[in-house]
């Protein structure tokens, strides 16, 4: 019981940056980010479902329009805050793992637990694109990895710069994200937009983020053998989340990509098969699309006539131009 109420609420106490406690939502334990997170998956999971059964989906295309472009700019603000005035993240030491002492105020070490902080909340922002999902009855796309990826990133950033919000390792996460999602929203951008022509690379973002989660992976591991001050739970999270999440994507690209290529190829297939039967159709009916042919039939002169670009339908055309011969000599 005493190890239970030690990591609930005296570890966090003991462990949690001071310069960034005063912060909403930052006080004591990560208890109000799991509330958030318990919250959002229940709505998305079950009540939302349940109130948008028998009513209308929401059309909601200029707001989520505004909503993408928010956060391209907010997400672009944390990239080049990381790149530019911090040299690619060198200046907060994003390959130093030794845990930052907390006596250090400067307005520059400041600024950056506000970005930390500010992340923290963009990563609340995000839950809002699941919750436009639901208002538009979009359920095939509340996914389990689309849920899990969600709700747990806020819960991983809480914790993180709730013990070391002044750069170090914390850095490489933002850094990498941002980038990452300040593409993807240009992505919904122009699909939600219907610019459907503009979006065919779709599958290289989902590459992206494949590609980050090995970077992470890595970057876990190094920081497992070579941390120094960061409580053991750090570690064992910067290890394994990588590996579930790259496993989680990789299996939704298999699945889609996959699904994408056999459609494509049924079309194919399809496309063959009505063109085969075109083609015996007009043999058997001795007409070619785009030439004038005679049908002659001693027995039947309402067959001795022209047809032009048409099928005979008994002794009639399906809305084509009939020539009868009697008519015209």
């Amino acid at each position: 019981m005493e190890t239970l109420r030690y990591y609930m609420f005296d570890f966090w106490e003991q462990e949690s940056d001071k310069r960034i406690s005063d912060y909403p939502l930052m006080k004591g334990g990560p208890w109000i980010a799991w509330s958030i997170v318990i919250t959002y998956v229940y709505f998305v999971t079950s009540l939302g479902p349940k109130l948008m059964k028998n009513r209308q989906s929401m059309n909601l295309q200029w707001l989520i329009v505004t909503y993408n472009l928010l956060m391209i700019l907010i997400n672009g603000y944390f990239f080049y805050q990381i790149m530019i005035p911090y040299r690619f993240g060198i200046d907060i030491k994003i390959w130093d793992f030794q845990r930052t002492e907390q006596i250090d105020h400067s307005p520059r070490t400041m600024h950056i637990c506000l970005l930390s902080y500010l992340y923290l909340i963009s990563k609340y922002m995000d839950l809002a694109e699941t919750i436009f999902f639901v208002l538009r009855k979009k359920f095939n796309q509340i996914t389990s990895l689309h849920v899990y990826h969600h709700a747990i990133v806020p819960i991983l950033v809480h914790m993180f710069i709730k013990v070391s919000p002044a750069g170090g390792p914390g850095a490489m996460f933002p850094l990498l994200n941002s980038f990452i999602h300040t593409i993807m929203y240009i992505y919904y951008t122009l699909s939600a937009l219907g610019l459907r022509r503009y979006t065919w690379w779709k599958k290289y973002v989902t590459q992206l983020q494949l590609t980050q989660f090995v970077i992470f992976g890595i970057y876990g591991w190094l920081f497992l053998l070579n941390q120094r001050g960061y409580p053991k739970i750090f570690t064992f999270l910067g290890i394994i989340q990588p590996v579930i999440f790259f496993a989680m994507f990789f299996s939704f690209y298999k699945r889609a990509y996959r699904l994408s290529s056999d459609k494509q190829q049924r079309q194919s297939k399809t496309m063959n098969i009505m063109d085969t039967i075109d083609t015996n159709t007009n043999n058997n009916n001795k007409m070619t699309n785009g030439s004038t042919k005679t049908i002659i039939n001693a027995d039947d002169e309402d067959n001795n006539r022209i047809c032009q670009n048409g099928h005979i339908n008994g002794n009639k055309t399906n809305g084509h131009i009939v020539v009868d011969n009697k008519k015209n000599e």
